[in-house]
């Protein structure tokens, strides 16, 4: 079925797109039992190979790709959201604290749950960009990528290869062991370990593996993306250059790493290294990844299989919060405890099966209220009425 580039002024290929980098993230998930990395008491031998083979291969086709093209669409989302503002004449620029404070809002309440969340993180790094509204479009892109490269990194590899000396940066992380409270039955013991320690320490894990930065770069890239509606308009020749670029970026970033990163004799520096140069790389395969969504969408005018992931990706926050309860509920103890069982294939199956599940869901809520139960709370505290009306700015 054929879906128009626009519907109700939402650009339906950005729902597509966010759908299915939700649904990479919903499976990523699936196979590390929510950040709970234990193996299950028992696997048959025929499986273990499978197993093997399913994590590499997810890992290699959607960890980091996925969560970077989600990175990626809150910034587009951001600029879409001020424009419409802006041509409504309302003001936005104390909405938007306003509206991130609120996902702070949600993003404790997913942490009772889950102890990986991104919601906080990304409201933070999120107000910076209301600065965009004052610089051009070449200065939002050099923003981008002076980000993503990172200039700690670049400085730490640079230090490393010309000075003969490793500039690490990375934190320690807190003291807390969560998995005893993983395996407990006492729900309230694991949400308090999660506000205590364990959130925390995903926060430094973020910080330790450059994540933070490359956030707050796919933020400014994405305002660039929209307020250029280089997606939507700019013409396909561009996407096919960074198709081309990006996996020979990608290839000869991986060709370093092999030839000199894996080389180093060093434990320590040899692991710095690697972690910041495996960023490089996935960066690259997002964007080749980013491409080749765009011209197979734009090619045949939506009409392609991510088209069903729309009404998935229109309720990317319902979805998110929603699968991570169901997610802690199977697999840790104060639920079925399912890690016990499940190993990497048999996840990937529970995953899929709910994924169908929650993609109908959406589509039925969507086809009968038109937006996902958080997006409406969200958007109607967003825009809760004032005394007065603020004239645009």
């Amino acid at each position: 079925m054929q879906i128009s580039v626009k519907e109700n002024n939402r650009i339906v290929m950005i729902d597509a797109l966010r759908g299915v980098a939700l649904a990479g993230i919903f499976l990523l998930h699936h196979i590390q039992h929510f950040n709970f990395f234990v193996q299950p008491e028992f696997t048959p031998h025929w499986l273990v190979p499978i197993d093997l083979w399913v994590k590499e291969t997810m890992y290699f086709f959607i960890a980091d790709k996925a969560f970077a093209i989600f990175s990626l669409l809150f910034g587009v989302s951001y600029w879409i959201i001020y424009e419409n503002a802006i041509k409504r004449g309302e003001q936005y620029l104390f909405r938007h604290f306003w509206r991130m404070m609120l996902l702070i809002g949600f993003g404790f309440l997913h942490v009772i749950f889950f102890s990986g969340d991104i919601l906080i993180m990304y409201a933070l790094l999120g107000i910076p960009l209301v600065l965009t509204r004052y610089m051009s479009n070449k200065i939002i892109l050099l923003t981008a990528i002076i980000l993503l490269i990172n200039p700690v990194s670049a400085y730490t590899i640079g230090s490393y290869f010309f000075n003969d000396t490793i500039y690490n940066v990375q934190l320690a992380y807190p003291d807390g062991n969560l998995k005893p409270l993983l395996m407990a039955d006492s729900f309230w013991k694991l949400m308090q370990g999660h506000f205590d320690y364990a959130y925390y320490g995903s926060v430094i894990w973020s910080w330790n593996v450059g994540r933070i930065m490359t956030i707050l770069g796919l933020f400014f890239l994405g305002v660039y993306l929209a307020k250029s509606k280089s997606m939507t308009k700019r013409p396909l020749q561009f996407w096919y250059y960074l198709l081309m670029l990006s996996l020979i970026g990608w290839l000869f970033l991986d060709l370093i790493n092999d030839a000199a990163i894996t080389t180093i004799k060093d434990k320590t520096e040899r692991k710095l290294l690697w972690q910041i140069m495996q960023r490089y790389i996935k960066l690259a395969m997002m964007f080749s990844i980013l491409s080749t969504f765009i011209i197979a969408w734009r090619h045949n005018k939506g009409d392609v299989f991510v088209a069903k992931f729309v009404h998935f990706g229109r309720m990317g926050l319902s979805n998110y919060l929603f699968m991570s309860i169901i997610g802690s509920f199977l697999y840790y103890g104060w639920g079925l405890a399912l890690y016990k069982y499940c190993g990497v294939s048999v996840s990937v199956i529970i995953g899929i099966t709910l994924l169908i599940l929650q993609m109908k869901l959406s589509t039925y809520w969507i086809t009968h209220y038109k937006q996902g139960p958080l997006e409406k709370l969200w958007r109607k505290l967003t825009w809760i009425e004032c005394n007065t009306k603020p004239r645009a700015y």
